[in-house]
């Protein structure tokens, strides 16, 4: 970079103040420029390591992760333990303002444990959090049962995603950790699904029978060949066939099939259990399905 006063060559970066200064004339060329790669530090007798640079905002905790937290050593006498942990107690009680801050924090803590079962990252519990906030915001969860809430907007973040959760495994999730009837919880998210994504103006793209066919095969025990398979069999199917039918029933019967041609058997139960559709219904469309492939000799 070249000054574009005295055209010298000289010029000097300065990281303290965030300043390009040139070392001829002192003219400042740039200033409050922002450091966009990693803070390094280097603590007394360790090596060097990358600092925290975030900004601590966590949108899954009911006071964005900005509240105080303290911690002491179990070294400590137990009657400085018992001090300090009344002390830790009653500063985690000021955290929580009023009524709502309560609400807001149990339903939190209750998605935080449903994220963990269903094995869903961090950045999509960021996302149902911010679902949750907007549909508290419209008054849209006054009345309503957390549990069935919390499962409607996993499934709709999920969708937003292209994670190929199911409406049944969110489900029994919540039973298992909850212990509400699996029908209420499945009415609810079926219910809670469309009013959430109309309210708040979101257009959920549907999964494809793809990715549920990824998603099941390794639960299934299914080799690559029979994969290859099964994606083969969802290429030919006809349109007049896969449009009243929802993806992840598609999957399921493209399943059965590609695995019985790879000579890979598995039962209609089995299939019917780990995909969550009717196994009445799956061996009806089997049959279809097994007559088109040996129409088109596939």
């Amino acid at each position: 970079m070249h000054c574009p006063l005295c055209s010298s060559s000289a010029v000097l970066y300065d990281g303290v103040r965030g300043e390009q200064v040139c070392t001829r004339c002192g003219f400042v060329i740039l200033e409050r420029q922002y450091e966009l790669s990693p803070e390094w530090r280097r603590r007394p007798g360790e090596e060097l390591e990358r600092a925290d640079i975030s900004s601590g905002m966590d949108v899954s905790q009911h006071d964005f992760g900005l509240g105080t937290k303290f911690g002491f050593s179990g070294d400590l006498p137990p009657s400085e333990r018992a001090r300090l942990r009344r002390m830790q107690i009653l500063q985690q009680r000021s955290r929580i303002m009023d009524w709502q801050d309560r609400s807001l924090r149990e339903a939190l803590i209750d998605l935080d444990k449903l994220c963990e079962d269903l094995s869903l990252p961090k950045g999509v519990k960021a996302e149902i959090s911010m679902l949750y906030r907007r549909a508290r915001a419209k008054k849209m969860t006054a009345g309503r049962s957390a549990y069935q809430v919390l499962a409607a907007l996993t499934l709709v973040a999920c969708r937003l995603r292209g994670i190929p959760k199911t409406d049944d495994e969110i489900s029994k999730a919540i039973v298992v950790r909850f212990g509400p009837s699996i029908g209420n919880v499945l009415r609810g998210i079926h219910r809670f699904s469309k009013i959430f994504s109309r309210t708040l103006d979101l257009k959920l793209p549907q999964i494809s029978a793809d990715s549920y066919v990824d998603r099941f095969s390794p639960q299934l025990a299914l080799s690559q060949k029979a994969v290859i398979r099964i994606h083969e069999i969802l290429k030919f199917l006809p349109r007049s066939y896969t449009l009243s039918k929802p993806p992840l029933f598609l999957a399921a019967v493209a399943i059965y099939v590609g695995a019985d041609l790879a000579g890979e058997k598995l039962t209609l139960k089995k299939i019917s259990a780990t995909l969550g559709v009717g196994s009445s219904s799956l061996s009806n469309n089997v049959t279809k399905v097994k007559k088109l492939a040996f129409k088109q000799n596939f």
